[in-house]
């Protein structure tokens, strides 16, 4: 018995049901995952990981990718797919997005996954922005979001000016922290949310269109 084919069958599952997997097919994947490992162990709290792989993965078929990962980064043709970067912010501190997809060394997308948006408290760096303080203002509250937005608008910068955006997020949140999401598209128009959970529209789809994304491979 190896882990290996467990994960291999997962990924195979991801390529050849590329087109048809709706978004909630893939919470539920994530969703039996956390069970299986709450079952075995009864709790799952600090489990983390799952679901930046089940995307990654999933954009790796997406992009028609077949080399293997080198150092993070895999690429088809001038389109790099990475996982892990780390990139210079414009206050002069480093973020690392779940995924970026470059060409020609030019952030074009980045995606970031979570598992659920939550209130959270931000950091000292984080509670002197004034993107942070006017969210926060007219939200009420700083969410996970907001926190979220903040890391990938201060990377929006240079040779990295005009990327487009997407926040996945597997699990439904109540209003009051969903509300943040349109709060920051009225904001940002480059950016978008997408919720996996009850959504059961194609996950490929909903990616292309809420990123504007071109997978003919010719951003530019």
């Amino acid at each position: 018995m190896k882990f290996s084919y467990a994960f291999a069958e997962m990924d195979n599952y991801l390529n050849q049901h590329l087109y048809t997997l709706t978004c909630h097919d893939m919470f539920e994947l994530k969703n039996d995952f956390y069970k299986s490992v709450e079952l075995l162990c009864g709790s799952t709290d600090n489990l983390t990981g799952i679901t930046e792989l089940l995307i990654y993965r999933f954009m790796y078929h997406a992009l028609n990718m077949t080399n293997p990962i080198i150092n993070k980064s895999v690429q088809n043709g001038d389109i790099h797919l990475l996982n892990g970067h780390r990139y210079n912010g414009i206050n002069g501190r480093y973020q690392v997005p779940d995924i970026v997809i470059e060409q020609n060394a030019e952030i074009k997308y980045v995606i970031s996954i979570k598992n659920m948006l939550s209130f959270t408290t931000p950091t000292k760096h984080e509670k002197i922005s004034s993107l942070v303080k006017e969210l926060t203002f007219q939200n009420g509250r700083f969410t996970s979001a907001i926190q979220d937005i903040f890391r990938i608008e201060n990377i929006r910068h240079g040779l990295h000016s005009h990327f487009n955006s997407l926040t996945i997020v597997f699990s439904k949140a109540p209003q009051k922290l969903e509300q943040a999401n349109k709060l920051i598209e009225q904001t940002f128009d480059w950016h978008k949310f997408l919720i996996l959970e009850d959504n059961n529209r194609p996950l490929l789809t909903e990616i292309i269109n809420h990123l504007h994304l071109n997978l003919n491979n010719s951003f530019v």
